[in-house]
């Protein structure tokens, strides 16, 4: 099951927060695993833009970052988005981590 974890990105600044993956409390081993993410205006919105993602070092650490550059801020609407967070394991298998509202603040200075 995903967790929800709401999210303020401000416009014309990079963005960056970083989890730590565990199952039944326990830290996951995330080396050979990818993480993907994406967020959207709405669900069915065409547009799209797709979170950079890496792993922390050590990997068994279990955490990974998810970030946006402020040029990306830059060009995404101010309100209320939606995204989420995949991760696949080494067998090509996807389990939805993370999804919720992602709060665009609108920036003055560019």
């Amino acid at each position: 099951m995903a967790g929800n974890y709401n999210i303020t990105i401000n416009q014309n600044s990079d963005f960056q927060r970083a989890f730590q993956v565990k199952e039944d409390a326990v830290v996951l081993d995330i080396t050979g695993y990818t993480f993907t993410g994406r967020l959207k205006q709405n669900f069915n919105h065409s547009g799209h833009q797709d979170f950079t993602t890496s792993l922390v070092a050590p990997y068994a650490n279990g955490t990974f970052s998810i970030s946006l550059t402020d040029v990306e801020t830059a060009a995404m609407t101010a309100g209320t988005w939606v995204y989420d967070v995949l991760m696949e394991d080494a067998s090509g298998i996807k389990t939805t981590l993370l999804n919720g509202n992602a709060f665009i603040i609108q920036g003055v200075t560019p």
